[in-house]
């Protein structure tokens, strides 16, 4: 009779089988500089997870000592899939960013666009939702929560703009990222290593301003252009670098875009290449081309020669939370492959038929910067000089953690949390009413712990010495 009941129960499925809660769907916008450390907290806060993004897929156990790769850590759009507090968890996340993930929050009946996957493909996203042209390739809805490195009173998210009405938000800060100014290849030659505030503040006036305003030697250095690269106004990022150098983020950002972009050779086109007669040597790659970009592991593409360029989008555009200003690259990762671009005369001669040469100059996170300007961590030998680029001191101070924490170094910005002033709603469905906000908790206190091992500052540090109360406001002494 025991078997028999045994075999009964276990034919409808209902014998001691997991329990699982139904599933529960979870959406959030977020800024690019909040990725990498929300990435690997989610990683660490689901278990037996698998992550759809737009290089690729990933699995893991989760736990304390998940190791995340760069499918999850640097896409900026995907969708996970796994288990937490015995339910199973779908989290939509796109990292459209921060101006985004405020805008979202404040108004909740803006709808974003998520991919369409559950997860579990095991393959990459179809497209990136935000400029997919299949319908089938996303899908749209209102957030839960967000996550932004500006504060609500840095954006118009505020009342009343541009027809819709803004909600005051909840701001929970978890961490600190740098941000800092980076040159493309070549300009290690120039000998110039740092930018001032009043120099970025010209050259993002202006759109390009002549080398010798940097060295000093009109002589020699009066027919050498610095280009301007920024991002668009939907970028947290934007707003930080252009409130530091006295600029506003909504106003009218001069800065330039490849037209075309070089060409992507892909893997194909790597400097080097493995020798056939010895695995475990690297050989010029005869069929290499420097006027085309080249693919590094799962790396963007690097390198390359911009034919000509333009003023982004030749003028004006509206981005996705709805500010029309001059545009930008969507992503840091997408402004730092730039970096790594070098000028072609028809380029750097577009302001001055007499120049010389140019370069272009942008703002990024060390991590968009480290690998893909720097190749700091890429396979000796496959990196050639030609595409690595410099990273600048700002106002004389060197970009470390150890000088943001000191207050020296003042080009930086908070992480934070957006949730609605009401707290975390619940959805029907939803296991109880408080789960979807206990579970945004869970993942700000995950990410408190793993923002400092992602490349940014923890708040609890104790040689943290300084806070500030507004993007590019003041660096006071003392804790937030």
């Amino acid at each position: 009779m025991k078997n028999q009941l045994i075999n009964t129960l276990s034919a409808l499925g209902l014998f001691l089988a997991p329990t699982l809660h139904a599933q529960v769907t979870i959406y959030f916008a977020a800024s690019n500089g909040d990725r990498n450390a929300t990435q690997v907290a989610i990683s660490r806060l689901l278990t037996n997870w698998s992550y759809q993004g737009l290089t690729g897929s990933s699995t893991g156990a989760g736990g304390e000592n998940q190791a995340v790769d760069n499918n999850s850590r640097g896409s900026n759009a995907g969708t996970w899939n796994g288990t937490w507090n015995g339910t199973n968890v779908i989290i939509k996340t796109n990292y459209a960013g921060a101006l985004a993930g405020i805008a979202a929050v404040a108004d909740p009946t803006l709808q974003v666009r998520f991919d369409s996957t559950n997860g579990r493909g095991g393959v990459a996203i179809p497209s990136n939702p935000n400029t997919a042209t299949n319908p089938a390739h996303f899908i749209t809805s209102n957030v839960d929560f967000g996550l932004s490195t500006n504060f609500q009173s840095t954006s118009p998210f505020i009342g009343e703009y541009n027809g819709r009405t803004y909600n005051n938000i909840s701001e929970i800060p978890v961490g600190i990222s740098q941000l800092g100014f980076y040159a493309s290849p070549g300009f290690q030659n120039t000998g110039v290593t740092n930018i001032t505030t009043q120099q970025a503040k010209l050259l993002y006036d202006t759109g390009v301003v002549p080398l010798a305003l940097f060295t000093g030697n009109w002589a020699t250095d009066s027919k050498k252009y610095i280009y301007a690269l920024g991002r668009n106004t939907d970028a947290g990022q934007r707003f930080a670098a252009q409130q530091e150098i006295g600029r506003s983020g909504i106003g009218f950002q001069y800065n330039w875009q490849p037209n075309p972009a070089p060409t992507n050779g892909g893997t194909a086109n790597t400097p080097q290449i493995v020798d056939p007669n010895n695995p475990n040597a690297l050989i010029p790659n005869p069929n290499y081309n420097p006027n085309n970009s080249f693919v590094i592991g799962s790396s963007q593409p690097i390198g390359g020669l911009v034919s000509d360029h333009r003023q982004w989008n030749n003028g004006v555009e509206e981005t996705f939370s709805g500010i029309t200003a001059s545009g930008g690259y969507p992503s840091g990762a997408t402004l730092a492959t730039a970096l790594t671009y070098r000028l072609s005369p028809t380029a750097y001669k577009k302001v001055d038929p007499a120049a010389e040469d140019g370069w272009y100059i942008g703002y990024v996170t060390p991590g968009d910067a480290d690998a893909t300007i720097l190749g700091i961590g890429q396979p000796a030998g496959q990196r050639p000089a030609s595409t690595v680029g410099v990273k600048l001191r700002f106002n004389g101070v060197e970009n470390t953690p150890e000088n943001v924490k000191n207050g020296s170094y003042t080009l930086w910005l908070y992480n934070r949390v957006v949730i609605p002033e009401s707290g975390v709603a619940a959805r029907a469905g939803d296991p109880s009413p408080s789960f979807r906000a206990n579970f945004v908790q869970a993942l700000i206190n995950r990410i408190k712990i793993d923002v400092g091992s992602q490349q940014g500052i923890r708040l609890d540090d104790t040689n943290l010495k300084v806070f500030r109360t507004e993007d590019g406001g003041t660096v006071f002494p003392g804790t937030l």
